[in-house]
């Protein structure tokens, strides 16, 4: 039978991955608060030492900017969905009062079918949540490859991202993989994950978003 190129694509995205551990701040001073990250394999260190994951190298960078940086959570995990956030960040937000929760989340709901109102529906309600809690939100977005888009559902993802996140007034990164995705040297032999080189460049574009979210 023949499989579907988005549906390879969840596949890939759906295996069990190291998650990143946050760095120690390397500051005596106490960190100003706690930021938690929810997203998928592209956030949790796919197939590439846990030290040398995007998250971790952002903590490292917030580190050495600020002498009372904030600690980093990342709860990210490979194959998370949307629908597996919203069960999750409830006990999330109250282990660890975050200030600020980054959602790097979509495509997997996206690869795997959900429609336009369903991906709308349960990211409003994962910004909700977050809101409501009294944390800062930002979106950062995946563009899938056009190469494995037969079903054009990274159309439709991208629609949702800009949509939503002004909805609800909240910062968006549109692409965290933007000018990595179409690089095949930066990519595992999956052709969908960056490589452990590629991972500051991941942070490099993450960072002029997340930047004026992180450092006061």
């Amino acid at each position: 039978m023949r499989l579907l190129p988005c549906l390879l694509l969840a596949l890939t995205l759906a295996t069990p991955l190291a998650q990143a551990s946050p760095s120690p701040a390397s500051h005596a001073t106490a960190p100003t608060g706690t930021v938690l990250l929810v997203g998928d394999s592209l956030s949790s260190a796919h197939r590439i030492p846990a030290e040398a994951g995007w998250v971790n190298l952002l903590q490292q960078r917030v580190d050495h900017a600020t002498t009372t940086p904030p600690s980093i959570v990342n709860a990210s995990r490979g194959g998370k969905t949307m629908e597996d956030a919203l069960k999750e960040l409830p006990a999330l937000i109250t282990a660890h009062h975050p200030r600020l929760i980054i959602l790097e989340l979509g495509a997997n709901d996206a690869i795997l079918g959900a429609n336009r109102q369903a991906l709308e529906q349960h990211m409003t309600q994962l910004i909700d949540l977050a809101q409501a809690s009294g944390a800062k939100v930002a979106v950062l977005g995946f563009e899938i490859p056009a190469k494995l888009d037969k079903d054009h559902c990274a159309d439709t993802l991208r629609q949702v991202y800009a949509r939503v996140a002004k909805d609800q007034h909240v910062t968006l990164l549109p692409s965290l993989m933007a000018g990595i995705s179409d690089k095949p040297a930066l990519l595992l032999d999956d052709g969908v994950h960056p490589t452990a080189v590629a991972q500051l460049r991941v942070l490099d574009n993450a960072w002029p978003t997340l930047r004026p979210l992180l450092i006061n």
